[in-house]
């Protein structure tokens, strides 16, 4: 019976094991600054409701614990959808599973700020024998003094502005990587997507230069097909299948690339599903009020408000790593008000007991100061102030650079749909049709081998070339929600 009970509880174990775990979530009572409209669609679009993550709270208890990461067990041939693989990245990618703990180290150190530094000095002293050389040994000599260090300038208060504002930083540096972790999760998982279409490109072109092999060896053998021809096909079926073999081993290296960055084995067999050019593609319109009505350039259909530059820019002060940079500004104004404040020296107050070997008592208070004269305090203040300048102008520049970063990406974004657009008027769907055509009339003997060797080429690079396209305005796409905040469902409808 101990023998099954272990096994028994081996295979529950085992099964349990691919369970997801259930979210858990603790923060810090701090209150965070609130995003901006636009970056509050953002960061909601970063944790999927299915991924069971939660993000750093704007009011949070301070954690008693760490908090442990839900992860998604994977079962093998488990298939992963462009949603579940975004769940994926941002539960398990190793860096942010790292940098999360940061929050739980400023939560504490905020802890620290919040407490005031009551640390109250007691002296005592006492004699019991004194020689006194007229009268003899007098009455035991008492001395008792308890003082508390009293703050004037309200240091206490700028300690934990200085600790909120921290605390701020590090969480917007956690919302920062998780929306580069998107960002580039949707890289590799396009780039995966798009060396798959090659691979199917290659293996299609591969079977048909088999097949056309196979039927001009049988006309070979009797008499109907030259010998240059077959030498001609057996050369480029050759040259497809090495080309067959490096699209097979770059999908595989995309695979590897995408399994590691959502924190998973690179040797688990899972498949992504999705098709990178059933994909709908859409030009973002701004939300305002205006009635005014155009035409797109890239679609044809009527935009109700139409993208400005300014849209675009909006953006960009709603980015995490601008409003780190700001978080960085408060803590460095904060830094400046406790050292102006560190200027007016603190008070050390108590009560006073003592008793003299004359049996005199002695009962009040005692306060010292010390007197800024040399050490007045004004270096530091120079220093603070000189970093709160730095802070300001890190965080203008960084507001610049997110704004230019954004109108690149939008405008980069905007090129690959209307390129995309365009192709999708031209008469490519034509193409198969015609090659069977020729295939019909190779078969029956009306055209050469040569004719129906150039139309599949010209097909193929067709195909190359429309999913070329495709990639470019896929990776924009995954460039401009990492470069904006901008949500995924704004661009791309799967």
């Amino acid at each position: 019976m101990a023998k099954v009970s272990f096994t028994t509880i081996v295979l529950l174990i085992a099964a349990s094991g691919c369970r997801t775990a259930g979210p858990s979530g603790q923060g810090s009572s701090v209150s965070v600054q609130s995003l901006p409209s636009p970056a509050q669609a953002a960061i909601a679009d970063l944790a999927p409701s299915s991924a069971g993550i939660q993000l750093a709270s704007s009011a949070q208890d301070a954690p008693t614990a760490a908090v442990s990461i839900p992860v998604t067990t994977l079962r093998p041939t488990h298939a992963l959808s462009l949603q579940n693989t975004i769940s994926t990245a941002l539960a398990q990618n190793p860096n942010l599973v790292a940098l999360r703990q940061t929050e739980h180290v400023g939560s504490a150190a905020y802890g620290v700020a919040q407490i005031y530094p009551f640390n109250p000095l007691i002296q005592v002293q006492a004699t019991p024998y004194q020689d006194n050389s007229q009268s003899g040994p007098g009455t035991t000599y008492h001395y008792v003094l308890l003082m508390q260090r009293i703050q004037l300038a309200h240091q206490q208060q700028y300690r934990e502005d200085a600790g909120a504002a921290s605390l701020n930083g590090i969480r917007w540096n956690v919302h920062q990587a998780e929306l580069q972790t998107l960002s580039t999760t949707l890289q590799f998982y396009f780039t995966l997507l798009y060396r798959r279409g090659l691979l199917e490109v290659a293996q299609a072109s591969h079977a048909n230069n088999q097949q056309l092999l196979e039927v001009l060896s049988k006309r070979f053998d009797a008499g109907d097909a030259s010998a240059a021809d077959v030498a001609t096909v057996r050369i480029d079926t050759s040259a497809t299948q090495q080309q067959l073999q490096l699209a097979n081993a770059n999908y595989l290296a995309g695979q590897r690339d995408l399994l590691r960055q959502l924190g998973l084995p690179t040797n688990l067999s899972c498949e992504f599903t999705g098709d990178l050019t059933a994909l709908r593609w859409n030009l973002p319109t701004q939300n305002s009020g205006d009635d005014v009505t155009q035409t797109s350039e890239v679609s044809g259909m009527p935009l109700a408000n139409p993208v400005s530059d300014e849209w675009v820019k909006s953006w960009a002060p709603s980015r995490p790593d601008v409003l780190n940079a700001h978080a960085n500004i408060d803590l460095a104004r904060a830094n400046l008000s406790l050292a102006s404040a560190n200027r007016v020296p603190d008070v050390q107050l108590g009560p006073y007991y003592q008793r003299t070997a004359d049996s005199t008592t002695f009962v009040g208070f005692r306060a010292e100061m010390n007197i800024p004269v040399i050490d007045s305090g004004k270096p530091m203040e120079r220093q603070r102030s000189a970093e709160y300048r730095q802070q300001v102008t890190v965080w203008r520049q960084a507001l610049l650079r997110a704004e230019l970063e954004g109108q690149a990406a939008f405008e980069r974004y905007a090129l690959a749909l209307q390129s995309i657009a365009i192709v999708s008027n031209d008469q490519s769907a034509e193409l198969p049709a015609a090659l069977q055509s020729l295939e019909n009339q190779f078969r029956s003997g009306e055209v050469d081998v040569i004719r129906v060797i150039q139309a599949r080429t010209s097909m193929l690079q067709n195909q190359r070339a429309r999913l070329d396209l495709v990639n470019e305005i896929a990776q924009s796409a995954a460039q401009l929600v990492g470069s904006t905040g901008m949500p995924l469902e704004l661009l791309v409808i799967e």
